[in-house]
């Protein structure tokens, strides 16, 4: 195996990120070396890069699928080397009460051992991973597919589980980007109506063709809704809010508002609403190796897929520029 490996590194504020050759990171007794055969391209990426002052040199991304290419002493026998994997980001501490109850994204350590937020993570060759973080990845999935469903995936499958999806459920979904469009396929595979909410025409078509039974702008879908008993979950996955106001008319009694994303200081629902619907508001963050490892299986099983544009890592800033000016459409993935 080779002793060094190609990364993109963030080295100082403003500048774009740096391609070297690092060594390949030693192993503990409990961790596994992932080859990395894709990783997703987040706008969490330029945000925690944009973010950033001091912790230099750093490695940003959270979404890498890879094969196993070695193993700590103390690793199980069902992880070994050839295994294919998607990691779960987040390495959580596994002993606090939440990880214990299999929330581990709840875990009291938060972002610190984020892998791509606080530490290193995937715009290399290699990553070093906790073996508990490393998820078995379906044969079915391709990794260039595999690898979005590490944060985009699995954070809006985690958001309609909170948000205590059922088959037969209307589930609006908000925003038809990166999140959303993945969000429309999950729902509908996991049994609910979807109705896609988008303020851009050209996207309407597209959440037809992922298993939305409507398509439309939120005053149109408010109204749609009202008139077939209003939506159990809305799902929020725009930067924007406004439109989980507009489309309040349309909520189900007793319905979930749930928040995957959001930019802005006010959520837009009158508190009598909340009392006169009985409302709940969810904020969601992420997900549990539990869920990545569902998600995973549903997309398989379903035929999932994310719309995705294929790069290899030489060309990370090339990306972000694309990423930067919303011409993704919807997710990019680095080939390192």
């Amino acid at each position: 195996m080779a002793t060094s490996m190609r990364v993109a590194v963030w080295e100082r504020p403003g500048e774009p990120l740096a391609l070297h050759d690092r060594p390949i990171p030693d192993l503990g007794p409990n961790d596994v070396l992932v080859e990395i055969k894709a990783s997703g391209v987040c706008f969490t990426d330029l945000r925690v890069i944009d973010g950033r002052s001091e912790g230099a040199p750093f490695v940003p991304g959270h979404e890498p699928v890879g094969v196993i290419a070695a193993v700590g002493t103390g690793v199980t026998e069902q992880l070994r080397p050839g295994a294919r994997v998607a990691v779960h980001p987040q390495f959580a501490c596994g002993e606090c009460s939440y990880c214990e109850a299999g929330e581990d994204e709840a875990c009291v350590l938060g972002t610190s051992q984020f892998a791509g937020l606080s530490i290193d993570g995937g715009y290399a060759q290699y990553l070093r991973v906790p073996a508990l973080r490393a998820i078995p990845l379906p044969d079915a999935l391709d990794f260039a597919d595999a690898a979005p469903f590490c944060c985009a995936g699995l954070t809006v499958f985690a958001a309609l589980r909170n948000g205590g999806i059922e088959a037969g459920q209307r589930v609006a979904v908000i925003g038809i980007g990166g999140l959303g469009h993945l969000a429309i396929s999950i729902a509908t595979a996991l049994g609910a109506k979807v109705y896609a909410v988008t303020a851009s025409a050209d996207k309407t078509e597209l959440a037809r063709e992922r298993g939305a039974v409507w398509a439309g702008d939120a005053p149109a879908a408010a109204r749609e809704l009202a008139d077939r008993g209003g939506a159990n979950i809305v799902l929020n996955t725009a930067n924007v809010l406004d439109p989980v106001g507009t489309l309040l008319p349309g909520v189900a009694r007793q319905g979930a508002i749930v928040l995957a994303a959001a930019d802005g200081d006010v959520l837009p629902v009158p508190p009598g609403m909340f009392i006169g619907l009985q409302l709940r508001v969810i904020g969601s963050f992420f997900g549990s190796r539990d869920d990545l490892r569902d998600v995973l299986e549903l997309a398989a099983r379903h035929h999932i897929r994310p719309q995705i544009e294929r790069y290899p890592l030489d060309e990370v800033n090339a990306v972000h520029a694309r990423l930067r000016a919303n011409e993704v459409r919807f997710r990019a993935v680095l080939m390192p």
